[in-house]
């Protein structure tokens, strides 16, 4: 007879919202396709599905043995506690024991189960979140384009992307958030929901894991129910020490990543009706961030050092790359259920600190010369969400609520002006630069309802609209060898922004395994000023940054099939974006240009640009259009043996953009180098039909898949199991250099043993088993108008090995 997986996993309590994506045994991985034969498969399964409700009534396909079925997945997608395959939108979700079973102990390894989402640490100073190709630049300092929740308030990406410890789920949410979120954003939402405290059970657990790079990372926790039933603590901890294989080629100085973190959990259940839980974290991370490089010195200008590549995983720069992160997060949420309604709040307080101190000259152009910027940064964030909704209307169940959120942040840095005599020659003399923001504050206030109608049985609408108001001040001071002057003009200085956002969603339940969908979503990001602009004769139109607003539609089926041994899952979009923000580094400026002046004396009739001021960052708006096709398909092929393929197709570019740009002869086209500005503007104008980029200018490939698997086998008071997760990376494009990077795949591969109670388990792993060092982006970096022979480079993780182990002590 076979076990009764799903009943087990339903035993644990629904409000931890703790369900596992598929059974408690989650099997992961499947032999390779062709990228195109996979995909090709996905699409027939799509339209299998869409044509066929007549098949889904009539079909009898031979009875699962029982018990033997994919679980059910409860996500809060919609502020709602619901089966993932009723929500009529494209979620992706990882529990808590999903991340541990693959060793996934950091943030940005989620993206490993989530083809189309981009997770970049950044080096340790710009960390972004990308997600159907919407990419996202940190410097433009707006809203960022994919947004994170932490136990449902918002966190900044500084401090998400760190090691991640006793979590309940994971979620991603795609396409715009308009509606129901915190902040809206246009490409989709990461939520992290801490564990809660049990009320009725205590327990104790510790997870311990050991690799290579000197990988040591533990996890532990304990519950206690202060009073049974009404009254729960729990308690957890992380202490996590890991490196990336990079070592300094010529100090010996190797990177590495530290954090501490410890996290107090209280939930208090007074009555049946009321439930409150309150969390606080506080965690402190030191990370040492050398980039590696390639290429070799040009030992024409007296440079030395060895000839590097990928694999070496070699850092030159002489001088510091040290960043320190320091948070504290608290929530507070409390729910009571009366007459047929549920009032909700969740409160959210965080404070945050970063400092570092790195080198600039990254690839060492300047032997033994070090151009150090020190930053520290600091930041408040106070949010608050009020919700009233209905709960078991029959035809129409309703939700209204308010959001107010408010923020403040002060940037100080310093760093050197330096003067040149010569190139590849230290400089003659330096002057003290600092740069000063202001104690920045932000103010959001938002009004949003949610209306569901059971149009029949069989046919759901749901309507939803936000109203909502944003509101910055913020003023740059910068100073020269001398006192701080202001660089934005008064009028400036404050912004404010008010838009309408939305969504709407029909669905229709054919049978009660199958479900198709059709949804819209409207997003919105307030524009605002670009910072620092060292540029003072730049006349306004160019500082500022306008509102972007996007518009998404969706059509989708969820679907089981095999009595629910098969789940289809799949959908096609398409996104328009009017005014998306970017940014463009290192543009030509000229202040004296004139409206409708004559042609210039440069190439194609251009103008000599302002070389005292050099080259300027701006942020720039463009429209830009996304289309797609996603789909997910888990199947339990046998008892124990489970499998899931996950993949996703976008194509992001920019649709007739004009985009500031450095054009050296007047044609319109953007231009790698040349120092000229197109006649009558002090920053040329380009139109872009290109790729979306990220903030190296490198555009991602079309298609990205994942696959996850595992196969346990019951031996009397053991069982053994084996884990498997690939995940392909498309080829990518940097256009700058015109290069091409190849694509790749990464295995991981888990071998082990657990109790058949499972109150334990051990296993050996290897992450990356094949060592791919794939080459994703390079990058030149200038001293003086030169570039040294070495070139910045991103490569994908290195090969990890080791053995982890967990225990639970529970009764």
């Amino acid at each position: 007879m076979g076990r009764n997986v799903a009943g087990r996993e339903r035993a644990q309590p629904s409000r931890e919202l703790q369900a596992a994506t598929c059974t408690r045994e989650t099997p992961r991985g499947r032999s390779a396709m062709t990228s195109k034969a996979i995909f090709l498969s996905g699409a027939g399964a799509l339209t299998l599905i869409m044509a066929g409700p007549a098949l889904a009534q009539t079909a009898a396909p031979a009875a699962a043995p029982e018990g033997i079925q994919i679980e059910e997945v409860v996500v809060t997608a919609t502020k709602r506690s619901e089966n993932i395959q009723n929500v009529p939108s494209t979620v992706t979700a990882v529990t808590g024991e999903t991340l541990q079973k693959l060793n996934i102990l950091s943030f940005q390894d989620v993206q490993k189960l989530t083809p189309g989402l981009d997770l970049d640490n950044g080096g340790g100073r710009a960390q972004k979140i990308s997600l159907r190709g919407i990419s996202f630049d940190p410097d433009t300092a707006a809203s960022p384009a994919v947004q994170v929740y932490w136990n449902e308030t918002p966190i900044g990406a500084s401090t998400a992307f760190r090691a991640m410890y006793d979590v309940g789920q994971v979620e991603v949410l795609r396409g715009p958030q308009g509606t129901l979120r915190g902040q809206t954003s246009p490409a989709g939402a990461v939520t992290i929901v801490s564990r809660r405290p049990e009320f009725n059970s205590y327990g104790a657990s510790i997870f311990q894991t050991v690799g290579s790079n000197s990988l040591f990372n533990t996890q532990a926790s304990i519950n206690v129910p202060l009073i049974e039933g009404k009254l729960a603590l729990r308690v957890a901890g992380l202490y996590n020490h890991d490196r990336d294989g990079v070592e300094n080629a010529y100090n010996g100085r190797k990177n590495g990543d530290t954090t501490h973190s410890v996290r107090a959990s209280l939930g208090w259940r007074p009555t049946d009706d009321i439930e409150v839980f309150l969390v606080h974290q506080e965690l402190n991370d030191r990370l040492v961030s050398q980039p590696i490089v390639v290429g070799a010195p040009i030992t024409a200008a007296g440079q030395i050092g060895p000839s590097l590549n990928v694999d070496d995983r070699k850092s030159v720069v002489d001088g510091p790359a040290d960043y320190y992160h320091k948070s504290s997060l608290t929530s507070l949420s409390a729910t009571w259920s009366f007459a047929g309604h549920r009032l909700s709040y969740i409160g959210g307080y965080q404070r945050t600190t970063d400092t570092s101190a790195r080198d600039q000259d990254v690839t060492n152009v300047i032997k033994g010369f070090s151009d150090v910027q020190s930053v520290f940064a600091t930041a408040h964030q106070l949010t608050q969400e009020l919700r009233l909704e209905s709960t078991d209307r029959h035809f129409w169940n309703y939700l209204i609520g308010g959001y107010y959120g408010k923020s403040d942040a002060y940037a100080a840095f310093n760093q050197n002006y330096n003067i040149f005599f010569g190139p590849y020659q230290p400089p003659g003399f330096s002057l003290a630069l600092s740069g000063i923001s202001k104690p920045a504050e932000g103010k959001d206030l938002a009004f949003f309802t949610d209306h569901r109608f059971a149009l029949t049985s069989r046919d759901d609408l749901e309507l939803g609209l936000r109203w909502q108001r944003h509101e910055s001040t913020a003023q740059n001071l910068l100073a020269v060898a001398g006192p701080p002057a202001p660089v934005l003009p008064p009028e400036f200085v404050t912004r404010k922004s008010t838009a309408w956002t939305g969504s709407a969603s029909y669905k229709h339940r054919f049978t009660d395994d199958l479900m198709a969908y059709a949804s819209y979503g409207r997003g919105f990001r307030p524009g605002g000023t670009t910072q620092f602009v060292t540029a003072a004769a730049l006349a306004p139109q160019y500082r500022v940054y306008q509102d972007e607003t996007s518009d998404s539609f969706e059509l989708g089926v969820k679907s089981q099939w095999l009595d629910r041994r098969l789940q289809v899952n799949g959908d096609i979009f398409h996104q328009k974006i009017d005014g998306y923000i970017s940014r463009v580094n290192g543009v030509n400026s000229r202040g004296a240009a004139v409206a409708g002046e004559p042609a210039g004396p440069g190439p194609g009739g251009s103008y000599p640009y302002d070389a005292a001021t050099g080259g300027i960052n701006l942020n720039t708006n463009g429209d830009a259009v996304i289309t797609g096709a996603e789909v997910q398909v888990t199947g339990v092929i046998t008892e124990g043996w489970q499998a899931t393929i996950s993949a996703s197709y976008v194509d992001a570019h920019y649709d007739n953009a004009l985009l500031y740009c450095n054009d050296n002869n007047n044609d319109g086209v953007p231009d790698a180098g040349g120092a000229f500005v197109q006649p009558g503007r002090q920053v040329s104008v380009c139109a872009s039909n290109s790729k979306l980029a990220n903030d190296t200018g490198l555009a991602p490939g079309k298609f990205n898949l994942s696959l996850n698997s595992e196969y346990v086998r019951n031996v009397g008071a053991v069982d053994l199991f084996a884990r498997g997760l690939a995940r392909y990376t498309p080829r990518s494009y940097l256009p700058n250099v015109d290069q091409h990077f190849s694509a790749y795949a990464t295995v991981d591969l888990y071998l082990g043993v657990r109790s058949a109670d499972r109150a334990w388990e051990a296993s050996l792993f290897a992450q990356n088993l094949f060592d791919k060092s794939e080459q994703l982006s390079v990058g030149t970096v200038y001293v003086n108008g030169v570039a040294g022979g070495y070139r910045t480079a991103r490569v994908n993780a290195e090969r990890k090995v080791g053995i982890s182990f967990r225990y639970n002590f529970d009764r």
